[in-house]
């Protein structure tokens, strides 16, 4: 990690939606770096809020709250926060007054692209009508609806099943509704965008990508690569494909130049996790969606030294960069034991087209992952191991609720 002014290290910097594991990742990285950390949640047991590393927590009110904006105002003044690393609820809490906090934070000024940027629709509509080929490639059968007549032209022949139809706030024609809907036929999935035709103004219709997740892990500032990762999922939560549970830092140079390519296109600036779907038999990927923001898993990345938010903002304040990206070398796994790796368990448990040998295997593979040597945990981080064990209790308190709601 390049060396940095220890005068830069000092000011105040808030950190919303403190409860999210990649907040809590970016509450660590500024904190050791000598930030001024708040550290914000609507939860009083937020355990970003509960961090060593945080200067203060602190509970606001909901984003929908009609005292929001007022609190968040009022904490700028008094705590003198000089930037603002925003989550998605925290973008769109501020988005009718986006010019207003803007300045603090980094990432684009342009509103239409940041909110753009949270879009599945906006991305792919981008992608599909740019003149560089290259962006139509590595992308599952996508096809971007604003009318049903649209649908009797599409050629499906090569597409897979299920479909996927999606719309998102950013075309909706009332509020920031989204909807993600799986049909297991053409038929269906006609049905779906009709009706989806109703709510939004755009909505995207896609086939099924096979493999893994796999992500690009970026931070950009005014057009340059400050730093870059990448991981490949182990675990995902359910085991078909969801959150990442237990992942593997690694690379693949094809793929982290499609990222590149599509960050650059879109004129992005900040922190972005590039997600795709990575099919090892076939040594192919499909890119599925853009992350614009720090990512669940940024944990791995700090865990091995790389500190993306730290790197982030001593450019911010003080347009100090590295002489190249800081790229991560380092073969590094890490887990997220609970719930995500339970969850992943407990899902191919109840699968039942999952062999009894497979089920036996993940069973006691989840109790030994704890005693591996090699497998970092994403809350049992140096300096700061209470919230393991805190995220610990609040998961077998719930499980025995849950347990004895079951039995009653």
């Amino acid at each position: 990690m390049m060396n940095m002014s220890a005068t830069a290290w000092k000011q105040a910097v808030l950190v919303p939606q403190a409860d999210s594991m990649g907040a809590i990742a970016v509450v660590r990285s500024l904190g050791q770096h000598g930030y001024q950390v708040h550290a914000a949640s609507v939860k009083a047991d937020a355990l970003g809020c509960l961090s060593s590393f945080a200067t203060k927590g602190h509970q606001c009110p909901a984003y929908d709250s009609a005292d929001y904006l007022p609190w968040l105002r009022a904490t700028i003044r008094t705590y003198q926060i000089a930037a603002i690393i925003p989550s998605e609820g925290f973008l769109l809490a501020i988005k009718h007054h986006f010019a207003e906090f803007a300045p603090l934070m980094p990432i684009p000024q342009d509103e239409q692209l940041v909110y753009g940027c949270l879009s599945k629709v906006y991305v792919f509509d981008l992608f599909m009508k740019s003149a560089d080929e290259r962006l139509k490639q590595h992308i599952s059968q996508t096809a971007i609806i604003t009318e049903a007549a649209q649908l009797d032209e599409l050629d499906t022949s090569n597409w897979t099943a299920p479909f996927f139809v999606k719309g998102d706030g950013f075309y909706s024609k009332q509020g920031d509704t989204a909807l993600v809907a799986k049909a297991r036929d053409w038929d269906a999935a006609r049905q779906k965008v009709v009706a989806a035709l109703a709510d939004f103004d755009k909505v995207l219709l896609q086939d099924c990508s096979h493999g893994v997740k796999a992500t690009v892990n970026l931070v950009m500032q005014d057009g340059h690569i400050l730093a870059e990762s990448m991981a490949v999922a182990s675990h995902e939560n359910p085991h078909t494909g969801g959150l990442t549970a237990l992942r593997q830092s690694w690379w693949h140079q094809p793929m982290y130049d499609d990222a590149v390519l599509r960050m650059r296109a879109l004129g992005w600036n900040g922190p972005a996790m590039v997600e795709y779907k990575w099919d090892a038999a076939t040594q192919s990927f499909d890119f599925i969606e853009l992350n614009s923001r720090y990512w669940a898993a940024l944990n791995l990345d700090i865990l091995a030294g790389l500190h993306f938010p730290a790197i982030h903002l001593d450019y911010f304040f003080n347009k100090t960069k590295p002489a190249q990206a800081i790229r991560l070398t380092r073969i590094i796994r890490a887990r997220h034991a609970l719930p995500a790796d339970f969850g992943y368990m407990l899902s191919k448990l109840r699968d039942p087209q999952v062999a009894t040998p497979a089920k036996l295997k993940s069973l006691l593979g989840f109790f030994l992952y704890f005693l591996h040597p090699g497998i970092y945990s994403d809350l049992n981080y140096p300096g700061d191991r209470k919230l393991a064990w805190l995220n610990t209790k609040a998961f077998m308190m719930e499980l025995i609720r849950s347990c004895l709601n079951k039995l009653s």
